[in-house]
């Protein structure tokens, strides 16, 4: 679990005590340090943060952990929190999951989980309870889809068509790529990633997705390294619109 100096670190608009001086008396400022605060009160601990960019008032994401929970299949429960202090990102908590095979990070579709938006107001101990219990209660739920993604066999072709239509989600493009370039998602970076199951081929295509990686080959035979993708908001799109995908392979 992080330092309170390592979380200072990646992200200092966690502990930012101001909000931007651009943004209007109106806006009622949240210090995300007091939240982590409260959710440590709770029993959880932060595993991860990422911030858009060095400034003090920047959109951020906290992953915290509480060992109470139980692991999800091959994955650990997290609660997400996001928040900026310059207006550009609502305080919002969501659920996701931590695969201990390839260290991805998940984001929980709301179709299955929650996702609680909240305007920038006082957010008080009882609102963690309350968000603990809910996150607590949907867990039978995202188990339930894990399952149904592990019990899906897919063709060959299912495979191809899975990630065809989930590159479309990722460059937000219609257009169509080489059958090299799907080979190339679809290798895995490592043994325990080897299967045909819905599950194990989902998070081989996201982790390529989001961490890069995978070569981009086109029919002319051009070749291009895929960047992985650095955005808060964006990696949070891609991951829900994945899963989202998925499911339709369970129907």
């Amino acid at each position: 679990m992080l330092t309170k100096e390592s979380v200072t670190f990646k992200s200092p608009a966690v502990y930012c005590k101001s909000q931007s001086p651009s943004l209007s008396k109106r806006y009622t400022f949240v210090p995300t340090f007091e939240i982590l605060e409260k959710f440590e009160g709770q029993g959880w601990n932060v595993s991860s943060v990422k911030q858009t960019g060095m400034g003090n008032y920047s959109s951020h994401e906290i992953r915290m952990r509480n060992g109470e929970l139980p692991k999800v299949g091959d994955s650990i429960f997290e609660a997400i929190i996001k928040n900026s202090h310059d207006g550009s990102t609502k305080l919002s908590f969501t659920s996701g999951l931590f695969r201990l095979v390839c260290s991805n990070g998940l984001t929980v579709p709301t179709s299955i989980s929650e996702r609680f938006s909240i305007k920038h107001t006082n957010f008080e101990m009882d609102d963690v309870r309350e968000l603990t219990e809910s996150f607590s209660k949907r867990l039978p739920l995202i188990k339930g889809s894990m399952d149904q993604m592990m019990n899906r066999e897919l063709s060959t072709s299912d495979k191809i068509k899975l990630t065809s239509e989930a590159l479309k989600i990722r460059f937000e493009s219609q257009k169509r790529f080489s059958d090299k370039t799907i080979e190339s998602i679809l290798r895995p970076n490592r043994d325990e990633d080897k299967g045909d199951d819905l599950w194990t081929v989902f998070n081989v295509v996201q982790e390529k997705f989001i961490k890069g990686g995978f070569i981009n080959i086109s029919d002319r035979n051009c070749r291009r390294t895929v960047k992985g993708i650095d955005g808060i908001m964006n990696t949070s799109k891609i991951n829900t619109k994945l899963w989202e995908l998925a499911q339709t392979y369970c129907d």
